[in-house]
C-alpha cells in the first residue's frame, strides 16, 4: 500500500508484512545546492563546509559536506521505504566514518536487526557509503511503526501514556510496568528501597524494545515525589497516566498489638500516597482533557474482613473510597480513576502464609487457583486501554470469583 503525495509515492508500513533482515536502499548525489540549502535551514555556515579557499587550506583539500546532511536521508529511508509511512523515528546512534563531498554519490542501506510485536518496534542497522563503496556513517535507528485506522474513521494518534507505577520492584508493580511496557507505554518504575531489582525490571523492559526507567521515591514524602515527576518529565514528558501500586509490609497483627505508627504506616503508604500522587498529576490531566489514576485495592475490603489485618483492610478501604470522590469531581474533566481488587496473589506478600491457607483459599475460589502477578497486570492494562474510556469510579475486582456482585 502506498500513499501519494504529489507525484511522490511513501511506502506505508506493515509491521507484519516486516522481517528480521529485510532490506531496502536508496541513492542521492549530493550537490552544491544541497549544501547551500542545508546551511540555510540549519544555521550552519561553517567555512569547512561552505568555502574552498578555506578548505584548501585543512587536510580535506575541498569542501566537505556536513555530516548531518549526508545523515538527513536516514530519515527519508525511514518515513519514504523501511518501514515507511507511519513510522515514528525513537532514536539514532552515528558513527561517522569519513566525510563526504559534493557531487558524491551516497547509498543509504537499513536492514531489520531486531522486531518486537508487542511494542511494534524495529531496530535497523544503517550503513551510509559513497561510490567507491567506502563506509561514511554507521548507525542503529529505533523506529516505532504507528497503528492507522482504517479509512472514514477519525485519527486518534498514539495511544501510548507516560505511566507512573508506584511500589514497581516487584510483585504486582513489576508485573504492570512490564505489561505496560510491552503495549508500548513509556514507563516510570518507583521504587523505595528495592534498586537492584528496580534497575533489572528497567533493563528487562529495555532490552524487550520498551520505555522505562527505575526512580527512588518515597511516595508518603512530598518532596521525593516531585524530584521524582521532574526527573520522570524530563526523560518521557508529562505523567499521563498513575497505577498506585506501593505498600509497606503487612504481616498479620492482633488489635492489642499495634501501635499508631505502625497503623499509620499503611495510611501513610496507600492512601497518602495516593493523595500525593494525586495532587501532582491531576493539574496537568484536567489542563490536557485526560488522564487515569488506578489504586490497587484488595477483595478483602467486601463483606467479612480477615482477622488481624485491621491496619490494611482500614487503608485500602480508604483507598477506595477516595478513588470515587475523584472519579466523581474530576470525571468532567476527562479524568478517569478506578480501582483494581485483587484477591490472594502470588506475590511476597504471602510467603509467609501457611501453604494449608493458601490451599484452601484456592479450593474455595471457583477458578480454583491463585492469582498471578500477570492476572492483575492484565485487568490495569485494559483500563489505561481505549476500550475502557467509559470505565470510572469503579473497584473492578481480579479474584477468580472468590468475591461476587
Amino acid at each position: 500500500m502506498a500513499y501519494l503525495k504529489g507525484d511522490r509515492a511513501v511506502r506505508i508500513s506493515d509491521f507484519e508484512a516486516i522481517k528480521l533482515g529485510d532490506q531496502m536502499s536508496l541513492e542521492h548525489r549530493l550537490t552544491n545546492e544541497d549544501v547551500q540549502a542545508f546551511a540555510a535551514l540549519t544555521g550552519d555556515f561553517n567555512p569547512l563546509h561552505m568555502d574552498a579557499a578555506f578548505a584548501r587550506r585543512t587536510l580535506f583539500q575541498k569542501p566537505v559536506v556536513h555530516g548531518m546532511l549526508s545523515a538527513s536521508y536516514i530519515s527519508t529511508m525511514i518515513g519514504m521505504l523501511l518501514p515507511g509511512g507511519g513510522a515514528l523515528w525513537m532514536s539514532q546512534t552515528l558513527e561517522f566514518l569519513r566525510p563526504a563531498h559534493v557531487n558524491d554519490t551516497i547509498r543509504i542501506q537499513a536492514t531489520v536487526q531486531q522486531r518486537s510485536p508487542a511494542t511494534r518496534i524495529l531496530v535497523l542497522s544503517v550503513v551510509v557509503t559513497n561510490q567507491a563503496g567506502e563506509d561514511l556513517i554507521k548507525g542503529e535507528s529505533k523506529v516505532k511503526i504507528l497503528q492507522i485506522n482504517s479509512e472514514g474513521k477519525a485519527m486518534k494518534g498514539d495511544m501510548t501514556k507516560t505511566v507512573l507505577v508506584t511500589g514497581a520492584s516487584r510483585g504486582i508493580g513489576a508485573a504492570t510496568a512490564e505489561a505496560l511496557a510491552a503495549e508500548g507505554h513509556a514507563v516510570v518504575i518507583n521504587y523505595l528501597s528495592a534498586e537492584d531489582k528496580a534497575l533489572a525490571l528497567a533493563e528487562r523492559i529495555a532490552l524487550a524494545g520498551g520505555r522505562a526507567a527505575a526512580i527512588q521515591a518515597d511516595v508518603a514524602d512530598p518532596a521525593q515525589l516531585r524530584t521524582l515527576f521532574a526527573s520522570a518529565e524530563k526523560m518521557f514528558g508529562r505523567i499521563q497516566a498513575v497505577v498506585h501500586c506501593a505498600a509497606p509490609g503487612n504481616a498479620p497483627q492482633p488489635f492489642d498489638k499495634l501501635d499508631w505508627e505502625s497503623f499509620g504506616r499503611q495510611l501513610e503508604v496507600h492512601l497518602k500516597g495516593a493523595f500525593n500522587c494525586a495532587k501532582m498529576v491531576l493539574p496537568g490531566m484536567v489542563e490536557a482533557g485526560s488522564g487515569d489514576l488506578i489504586f490497587i485495592g484488595t477483595v478483602y475490603s467486601d463483606g467479612v474482613p480477615p482477622p488481624q489485618q485491621s491496619r490494611y483492610i482500614v487503608a485500602k478501604s480508604a483507598l477506595a473510597s477516595l478513588a470515587r470522590c475523584l472519579a466523581v469531581e474530576y470525571g468532567p474533566a476527562g479524568v478517569r480513576v478506578n480501582v483494581v481488587a485483587p484477591g490472594m496473589t502470588e506475590t511476597d506478600m504471602i510467603a509467609d502464609l501457611p501453604d494449608k491457607v493458601k490451599m484452601l483459599t484456592k479450593m474455595q475460589t471457583p477458578l480454583r487457583r491463585l492469582a498471578a502477578a500477570e492476572d492483575i497486570a492484565g485487568m490495569i492494562a485494559f483500563l489505561l486501554s481505549p476500550a475502557a474510556r467509559h470505565v470510572t469510579g469503579q473497584t473492578l475486582r481480579v479474584c477468580g470469583g472468590s468475591v461476587m456482585g
